[in-house]
């Protein structure tokens, strides 16, 4: 069975108004719908998917609180999809927020936080070889790399913590990276 997908999309279009006019089997009929969908966009996209149930959630929460101002002449499917995206942007900006509020070796971290099916165990001495590999590294490249590869700061950032140029960041992490993997080899 091969199903429409522009005319199963379409019909939350139709659902999403008649939720706006009151109609709770449509509103409810629409979030058994949304449910499984939303799922799925986030499905891969996370470090740890029972994040997934909690994004969903919010999702929920913000598309009830903002149903009255749906545009029924838009793609409903849009619309909440940009929905999800916002909420899952806030979430994954609240996770990592907080984890970078804890001063722990880069060791704990891997065996604290690391999913199955992103980091396998066994690898565990291959950790230890980043690690050394990244000590051979002069203090300041190595301070430019970690700022920008993990910990997460942008090149601009960069720049402006350690007093440089962008494009003197950017090449600082290139050959960093570019090091590390010949050490690596």
């Amino acid at each position: 069975m091969v199903i429409d997908k522009s005319a199963f999309y379409q019909n939350w279009n139709v659902l999403a108004a008649q939720a706006q006019s009151g109609d709770k089997r449509a509103y409810q009929q629409l979030i058994k719908e949304l449910i499984p969908y939303a799922r799925a966009v986030l499905s891969g996209a996370l470090a740890h998917p029972e994040w997934a149930d909690d994004i969903v959630q919010d999702m929920l929460i913000s598309m009830h609180k903002a149903l009255p101002t749906y545009d029924s002449a838009r793609s409903f499917k849009a619309w909440v999809t940009t929905i999800l995206h916002y909420r899952k942007a806030d979430f994954l900006r609240k996770v990592y927020a907080s984890k970078s509020q804890d001063n722990q070796s880069f060791e704990d971290m891997v065996e604290k936080n690391a999913a199955p099916h992103v980091t396998i165990g066994d690898h565990h001495a291959e950790y230890t070889d980043i690690e050394k590999a990244l000590l051979s590294i002069p203090d300041r490249p190595r301070a430019i790399f970690v700022l920008s590869r993990l910990e997460g700061y942008s090149a601009k950032e960069v720049a402006k913590i350690k007093n440089m140029s962008v494009s003197a960041v950017k090449v600082s992490v290139h050959r960093t990276a570019k090091r590390l993997k010949e050490i690596l080899k």
